[in-house]
């Protein structure tokens, strides 16, 4: 199964005043199309034309990963009690578990990923909370075949997370480069357009476009100029259930 998120179809929203846009290709309570599936319930995609703050409010339950893309946010919780500093090619994890607050303060110019999974709701309730934020030195790029990817999540990476059989990675691709990508058709995936514009299995793709994926074993994916993808993958059916198939 393959489908095809553009932009305009996912959730947009504004907040503060239109200080931060967002676009969002997962997200419950809306449209079928951007609804939750497997163990990953929440994607946006923010932008900030000015600066902003969410002010503190509360977690629990869930891990809480946030990319950032370009530019800075500072984040504070209660579990750490202090402010610390993200920057381009950062993330944190928040593992908010039996509860946690935090806040968040973003730079005027800062682009970032934050996500929501279900590490299994009902146990992670019953664990103290914890954060991790790790930078971008603490992931070394590998290149193989006209295509350099970096794996946040999963595989060998450092980081250190609650939500199981969970792969991140982001992909970086040459001019004229073409791919074929070996995918788990027991995993669920979506892939979302982080620059330049590409063919993913004969769709043309646009620069924050999405493409969810399901049951298939391979990708092909074609660029004419310099591009850049993101992607999560999940099972397709996690070994607990969800919150939302409560």
């Amino acid at each position: 199964m393959i489908q095809i998120l553009r932009k305009k179809d996912q959730y947009n929203t504004t907040v503060f005043n239109g200080k931060l846009i967002a676009n969002k290709p997962v997200v419950s309570g809306f449209t079928g199309t951007v609804a939750p599936y497997s163990n990953l319930f929440y994607w946006s995609h923010g932008i900030a034309i000015d600066d902003c703050e969410f002010g503190l409010h509360p977690h629990e339950g869930f891990e809480i990963m946030t990319f950032i893309l370009e530019g800075n946010v500072s984040h504070y919780d209660t579990s750490t009690r202090i402010w610390t500093p993200l920057e381009a090619g950062d993330f944190q994890v928040i593992q908010s578990n039996s509860g946690i607050q935090h806040r968040e303060r973003i730079a005027r110019g800062s682009r970032s990923f934050q996500i929501w999974f279900d590490p299994n709701f009902n146990k992670a309730i019953k664990e103290k909370p914890a954060y991790k934020d790790y930078h971008q030195k603490d992931f070394i790029p590998v290149s193989e075949s006209g295509m350099k990817s970096i794996t946040y999540v999963g595989e060998t990476a450092k980081s250190a997370i609650l939500t199981p059989s969970l792969v991140i990675k982001r992909l970086f691709l040459e001019k004229d480069s073409i791919q074929n990508l070996v995918l788990d058709s027991s995993c669920s995936y979506t892939f979302y357009m982080l620059r330049g514009n590409g063919n993913l299995e004969g769709h043309d793709m646009q620069e924050n476009d999405a493409i969810r994926i399901s049951n298939e074993d391979h990708l092909r994916i074609e660029f004419q100029n310099e591009g850049e993808l993101f992607f999560i993958q999940t099972p397709v059916e996690p070994a607990y259930r969800t919150i939302w198939d409560h």
